[in-house]
């Protein structure tokens, strides 16, 4: 998983650019964005706020299982997330599934009912790994798990991780202070190599599950940021650190690396255990 020791890697300060620089290459295509979603086109203002399987509000995160597809993008602000089957070619797509909601044109929070297996009130991010997905819901405190990707609108998950059950939504489960077992606001989630990786937003920590036993309810076995399960104290209640966290929002994860976003206006970089 993460080890506690992580080396930080500094990042230069932007400054003007001087004679002499190397004129600067573009990060991605000049000509601009191939496919615009949610927007009537790749000049419009925003889409009003109606939701449609072809307009967005607020959207916050987005996985691409594959670079076919399919995409799945967390339309935070209509509580829900969209699916595309396949990687989308025309700006405008329309969306081909909608989890979180039983229809395109509905933005209940929980569904339009009491929060279950169905309903999301903010999804922030999303994760697939060995086709299973996974949506961090900030709104009810927990992470959703689908163990095959949904193939109908409003697919209920199959398991969920930070609440006991279905119908749990409190932060730490009611409780003041965290367990291994609960969560506060997770806004960030990654999976790799049989693992999943939560950014457990409000308690200042990263939490990790091995997910060869995943199971609604499970705990996790794996924690940074804190001495132990019950600590939230930003920053432990210290001066920050090479170990400390304070409302980490996103993580990522690529071959034996994990990046973190970190409220203390920095990123920081931990090699996996």
């Amino acid at each position: 998983m993460i080890a506690e020791q992580m080396q930080v890697v500094p990042i230069q300060a932007h400054r003007p650019a001087r004679r002499g620089d190397a004129a600067a290459r573009p990060l991605l295509a000049p000509s601009g964005a191939r496919v615009v979603l949610g927007g009537l086109d790749a000049s419009a203002l925003a889409a009003p706020a109606q939701p449609a399987a072809d307009t967005l509000f607020g959207p916050r995160g987005a996985a691409l299982a594959g670079p076919q597809g399919p995409l799945f993008v967390c339309d935070t602000g209509n509580r829900r997330v969209l699916v595309w089957h396949t990687l989308p070619q025309r700006n405008g797509a329309p969306a081909d599934l909608v989890l979180g909601q039983r229809d395109f044109t509905t933005r209940d929070a929980g569904g339009g009912d009491d929060i279950d297996a169905a309903g999301m009130r903010w999804p922030h991010a999303a994760a697939l790994d060995g086709g299973r997905l996974f949506v961090s819901d900030a709104g009810t405190s927990r992470i959703m798990v689908w163990h095959h990707l949904p193939e109908t609108d409003g697919a209920p998950c199959d398991a969920v991780i930070g609440q006991a059950d279905f119908a749990g939504a409190d932060n730490n489960r009611g409780a003041y202070d965290p367990t291994a077992g609960s969560l506060h606001m997770p806004y960030g989630v990654a999976a790799t190599a049989g693992h999943l990786f939560v950014a457990d937003t409000a308690n200042s920590r990263l939490l990790g599950y091995d997910l060869a036993g995943l199971d609604s309810g499970m705990a996790a076995d794996r924690l940074v940021g804190q001495h132990d399960f019950h600590g939230k104290g930003e920053n432990r209640w210290e001066r920050p650190g090479r170990g400390t966290l304070c409302w980490p929002f996103g993580i990522s994860l690529a071959g034996d690396t994990a990046v973190v976003a970190d409220s203390n206006d920095r990123l920081l970089l931990w090699e996996l255990e």
